[in-house]
């Protein structure tokens, strides 16, 4: 904002001084031309009034009684002899103007108040008129007195041209005189002041500013004993305090700056080993729940393997016989190569088919058809043909002769056996990958790299892991909106997840009945937010544990069941990554609502979609 500058002490001191002067001046000069002004206007009045009665005494002492003949020649002839009077009027008793000096007409009734009451009354008045600021006058009105009767009234105009002449010339004496004088008093007083108060005011605001600047040895020297060299002294005082002052803090400065180090280094190392514990604690219970998981992924984990194992003797079964089965069918020409190997690629298909268990009453009809169509060991191709799928009849009785045939049977039963063990060894390899990789996403624990997460291929990472233990009575069902964009997030994010879903699981074994548990998961985008909720109708949460549920060491499960630190750690995850968690909760209902910010976030096209499945055993 624009600040006016001020002026200096120095020029106010200056501006007051000749102010004060000059208004001294004008006073005094407006006196004494007022006091000239009214002794000469007094003079006029009484040289006015002189004339006035010469008038009327020339009037009443005239020889002619005609008042119009008489008044005209006197008019005329105070008009010639005295250049003083502007106008002359005279009145008859009747009001009516009988004489005068202009060329007003005559026999016009008077209306001038001051000319009634001299006619009515007698009154004579005798003022000074102003036609305007530099126009003055004076005007007598005198009644025409024969004994005690009013026989008229004379009206007379005086010009003051010659008083205001000689008041103008006063005027400039006047202002040349207090001119002159105003200069030479100006002139002495600014010497007095400069040589008594502006110098050595200016010599204070030169230490002033050196002792602003950090000098505090400068000293003003000024032995005077007025009230300048009071404040010289009381100055130099000031500023030998400063300097001790200055001393003082500077050395409470240093020793404050050796604490705050002191006492830094030390909150360093605390919060640097209070980092190292928490980082700890959070890694314990990560361990701990990562041992828990493992137990239930290696069943997961056992069944695949064992699986393998299996067709892998299969496998080696049907290797070792493939050779003798070749040869015989080598010397059977019987069948046409076409029919053979399209019965080969039916079986083919059959055996790498995701299909289940084929019924019994499926079982009997294929065995009537081979038993029916001459087939030798029905029984046992027709269980062959049912564990490769091959169930439709109207397959079997297209492909009988191939079925039939000794050689080629034996042959194709080798081929769709090793392609089914290999579509078996297939989904078992990536079942124990999918393991795998879910073990080792969750136990990275690199807290200080950051990478852009896919929210929902993390939260399927941790289903997996907890597979066992959601595939038990309850649906686990999954809802995740699409082109989700990956925010940055460390390793700790998918142990958010896992401790939730453990969390839901136990609320839900918890109710002691035998309704089915249902968790649910959704993700979706709010505004400037990536959100995941996990629902489960389990026991809930109690109105008076809500607002503690994410303290430390608080837990509501029985002795030796939980630590108390799962939603603590999730709690301080998700803070760590710029977000926050809601909890609602009511009995045989829990939402988790977990806020995450979508910064430097990167589109992601492709993204699991919205499903719901059973986890069976």
């Amino acid at each position: 904002m624009f600040r006016r500058p001020s002026a200096s002490i120095s020029m106010r001191i200056i501006v007051v001084v000749v102010g004060t002067l000059v208004l001294a001046q004008f006073a005094s000069g407006f006196f004494i031309r007022r006091l000239i002004g009214d002794h000469i206007v007094s003079q006029k009045l009484t040289t006015v009034d002189i004339l006035t009665t010469s008038i009327l005494h020339d009037l009443t002492y005239s020889g002619n009684r005609d008042l119009a003949s008489s008044g005209q020649q006197i008019v005329a002839k105070y008009m010639t002899y005295y250049r003083i009077i502007k106008d002359m009027a005279i009145f008859g008793s009747d009001s009516m103007r009988v004489a005068a000096s202009n060329q007003m007409p005559l026999d016009a009734r008077a209306s001038d108040p001051e000319v009634l009451d001299a006619l009515t009354r007698a009154k004579p008045a005798l003022h000074v008129t102003r036609a305007d600021f530099s126009n003055f006058g004076i005007r007598s009105v005198a009644p025409i007195l024969e004994g005690s009767r009013v026989v008229g009234a004379v009206v007379l105009d005086v010009s003051m041209q010659d008083i205001q002449a000689t008041l103008a010339s006063i005027d400039q004496h006047i202002a040349t005189i207090m001119g002159v004088a105003l200069a030479l008093v100006a002139a002495a007083l600014l010497v007095l002041l400069r040589r008594s108060i502006l110098v050595r005011l200016r010599r204070l605001m030169e230490v002033t500013h050196e002792i602003t600047a950090g000098n505090y040895v400068v000293r003003l020297e000024d032995t005077a004993q007025d009230e300048l060299g009071q404040l010289s002294r009381a100055f130099n005082q000031m500023a030998t305090d400063l300097r001790h002052s200055r001393d003082q803090i500077e050395s409470q400065n240093r020793e404050l700056e050796s604490r705050v180090q002191l006492a830094t280094a030390r909150l360093q190392q605390a919060y640097e080993e209070l980092k190292s514990a928490q980082s700890q604690l959070v890694l314990n219970e990560k361990m701990a729940s990562l041992g828990s998981l493992i137990a239930g992924v290696a069943h997961e984990i056992n069944t695949p393997v064992g699986a393998i194992l299996n067709v892998t003797r299969t496998l080696e079964k049907h290797l070792k016989v493939l050779p003798a089965h070749l040869e015989a069918l080598k010397a059977d020409s019987s069948l046409p190569t076409s029919l053979m190997m399209e019965c080969l690629d039916a079986l083919h298909r059959g055996a790498i088919a995701a299909r289940g268990p084929v019924s019994l009453r499926e079982q009997r009809a294929v065995e009537a058809a081979l038993r029916e169509g001459g087939v030798p060991r029905w029984q046992e191709r027709a269980a062959a043909l049912c564990r490769f799928n091959m169930v439709e009849p109207e397959a079997l009785q297209r492909y009988l002769p191939c079925i039939r045939s000794e050689a080629f049977f034996g042959v194709a039963e080798s081929y769709a056996s090793i392609a089914q063990a290999a579509m078996i060894s297939q989904t078992g390899s990536q079942k124990i990958a999918e393991f795998v990789r879910a073990l080792k996403y969750y136990a990275y624990s690199d807290n200080a790299r950051v990478d852009l997460v896919q929210v929902n291929e993390s939260i399927g990472t941790a289903l997996v892991l907890l597979r066992s233990q959601l595939k038990h009575a309850v649906v686990t069902a999954t809802e995740y909106e699409a082109d989700l964009p990956r925010i940055p997030c460390t390793s700790d994010i998918h142990q958010v997840w896992t401790n939730l879903l453990t969390n839901a699981v136990d609320a839900i074994a918890e109710r002691g009945d035998d309704q089915p548990g249902r968790v649910e998961i959704r993700t979706r985008r709010d505004g400037a937010f990536l959100v995941a909720s996990v629902t489960d109708n389990g026991v809930g949460i109690a109105p008076g544990a809500l607002d503690r549920i994410f303290d430390p060491f608080f837990t509501t499960k029985d002795i030796g069941k939980g630590t108390g630190l799962g939603l603590s750690i999730v709690s301080g995850i998700v803070k760590s990554h710029g977000g926050f968690i809601r909890v609602q909760s009511e009995p045989g209902h829990t939402v988790f609502d977990v806020l995450l910010p979508i910064e430097s976030a990167v589109p992601v096209a492709d993204v699991p979609g919205e499903h719901d499945d059973r986890r069976a055993a």
